[in-house]
């Protein structure tokens, strides 16, 4: 079985107690197909299929990130309250990375969605990481003993900010949001007594040569919405991503970074059951497995019917394998991808 370790002081370099208690999805109704993506990019029939491997994606229609997020965290919490999860989690983070509005944070409106006084909440954006920068966040608070409970919860509207002047990254795009709810283990479980869950490690870098090969230049302070003109600079105001810069970047700093966190002999996928990168594209994703060598009855990959659905990929991911029986107690996963910034993140969890 591989060392597992993490780029954090080596002093610190211990399993973090964390049980995964419920998680949830929620696609919006409206289906995208592929052949209506081609109508909206200008791109003649078969293009989106044949240039992005997504066959269908989710646009909202009316529906608001706090919204979305709340149907997500409902159905996570329906299933944590059958464990050891009572009542409403201690704290909301809200970890996606297209926020309904500047101010205030989106964990607020979702907390609203939810009818929920009073509760503590907070927003983290890490853009495609945002789940795993939550969760490592979440891992800490627990161990410290402030929260017994934590929801994280990734909602993204991504189909509101599309430019289809640039449809290598419109086509790729879809709407949606999952929910994650974690809590303290204080205990080992007599079930698992040798597996209890937990963070076992976790890695964020940033090489920001990379920052603005993914952006929306727009919105910010650089770039304030007073100062957008209709036809003139809207562009600013939308995605725009550099493919093949992401491509050659990712390429170059991914194996070292995986390397760092479980090692780089031929067996190192031996004792992980699963792997569950962010849902960049199924292009992408063969790529990366074959870069990785990662054995393909290991990659979870639910691209091909949801699209690139930014920070709530990888979360939704999640709740498939749990969903489909693909990873069951005891197991391990580990949570891997790529965000703007330039960073990539990962997390290694034993459900």
């Amino acid at each position: 079985m591989p060392q597992f370790t993490s780029f954090s002081n080596p002093a610190e370099r211990r399993p973090i107690p964390l049980r995964i208690e419920g998680t949830g999805k929620y696609l919006p109704p409206r289906i995208v197909t592929a052949a209506e993506v081609d109508r909206l990019a200008g791109q003649p029939k078969g293009w989106t299929a044949k240039h992005t491997g997504v066959a269908e994606r989710r646009y909202v229609t009316d529906e608001t990130a706090a919204f979305l997020g709340a149907a997500a965290l409902n159905d996570a919490l329906c299933e944590a309250q059958r464990g050891t999860v009572k009542g409403r989690p201690d704290l909301l983070i809200s970890a996606g990375g297209t926020p309904q509005q500047p101010i205030p944070c989106t964990a607020s409106f979702m907390a609203r969605e939810m009818g929920w006084d009073g509760v503590s909440c907070f927003d983290i954006n890490a853009t495609c990481l945002g789940f795993i920068a939550a969760l490592d966040v979440a891992a800490s608070l627990l161990a410290s003993g402030r929260h017994e409970s934590i929801a994280i919860v990734c909602a993204e509207i991504a189909s509101k900010g599309l430019n289809w002047a640039e449809p290598e990254a419109a086509a790729l795009m879809g709407d949606g949001a999952a929910a994650v709810i974690v809590s303290r283990v204080t205990e080992t479980l007599p079930e698992h007594s040798h597996e209890s869950p937990a963070l076992l490690a976790s890695a964020l870098e940033t090489w920001p040569k990379g920052a603005n090969l993914t952006e929306i230049r727009g919105g910010g302070t650089f770039l304030p919405a007073t100062h957008h003109e209709p036809g003139v600079n809207t562009a600013d105001f939308q995605f725009h991503m550099d493919g093949p810069g992401v491509f050659r970047l990712a390429s170059e700093r991914m194996e070292p970074f995986v390397a760092g966190l479980i090692g780089s002999s031929s067996d190192r996928w031996d004792g992980i059951d699963l792997v569950i990168p962010h849902q960049a594209s199924p292009m992408a994703l063969r790529h990366l497995r074959r870069k990785l060598g990662i054995p393909v009855e290991k990659l979870v990959e639910i691209a091909a019917d949801h699209g690139n659905v930014i920070a709530a990929s990888l979360p939704m991911a999640l709740h498939e394998a749990i969903s489909r029986g693909s990873l069951r107690r005891g197991r391990t996963a580990l949570l891997l991808g790529t965000s703007a910034g330039f960073s990539l993140g990962a997390a290694l969890i034993r459900y």
